[in-house]
């Protein structure tokens, strides 16, 4: 876990010890009982969850099958708003280079050097990425749709250990192909194409 998740976890415990009602942590469905100690406590954290959860988890527990904390209702991060769906991709490209490379860079070092809690990090990256629409950790790819499109940007380490960033615009129209290059940061090349339906490899 990493420390927001760990936050997370520790305020629901504390607050269910208190007497605290609330939806059920796992599926955030509104059916748990009173008193708390009366619904079923979960096999991956010291926290109760509503019956039914508990049910699946114990199934899943006897498949041998995982049951991780990143899919809980709790973890669900929190989208900053954003107005890129309003916005041509064309527009919106440069304001995600210019604003969110910086964070998208920490995310992209925190997942490939902690692949353990890549999927923590990635619910990380949409409280801090205004109008991401999804994030892969591995390999690394993060989706922006914009009002034609969706600029995805993607980010790498090649062998001689700098990180490079590919970033492409991917329209649903047909539309002209021109392709541009720029210099990101000192150790960074953004390559950036405008491609039609799919992304185009450097």
């Amino acid at each position: 876990m990493t420390g927001r998740s760990q936050r997370i976890l520790d305020d629901l415990k504390a607050r269910q010890q208190a007497g605290e009602y609330m939806v059920c942590p796992r599926c955030g469905m509104d059916v748990m009982k009173t008193p708390v100690h009366t619904n079923a406590l979960s096999r991956a954290a010291d926290v109760y969850i509503c019956d039914a959860c508990g049910s699946t988890e114990a199934m899943l527990a006897y498949m041998k099958q995982p049951s991780p904390l990143s899919g809980w209702a709790a973890f669900r991060p929190k989208r900053l708003p954003g107005d890129l769906r309003a916005r041509p991709a064309g527009e919106a490209l440069p304001e995600i280079v210019g604003r969110q490379m910086a964070e998208l860079t920490r995310i992209y070092k925190l997942c490939r050097d902690d692949p353990d809690n890549a999927e923590w990090y990635r619910l990380e990256a949409f409280e801090s990425c205004p109008g991401l629409t999804e994030l892969w950790p591995q390999p690394f790819q993060a989706n922006y749709r914009a009002g034609d499109g969706t600029v995805v940007v993607r980010l790498k380490t090649d062998e001689a250990g700098n990180i490079q960033m590919a970033a492409n615009i991917m329209i649903s129209a047909i539309e002209s192909q021109t392709p541009l290059k720029v210099q990101y940061l000192l150790d960074t090349e953004l390559i950036v194409r405008r491609t039609c339906g799919r992304v185009k490899e450097k």
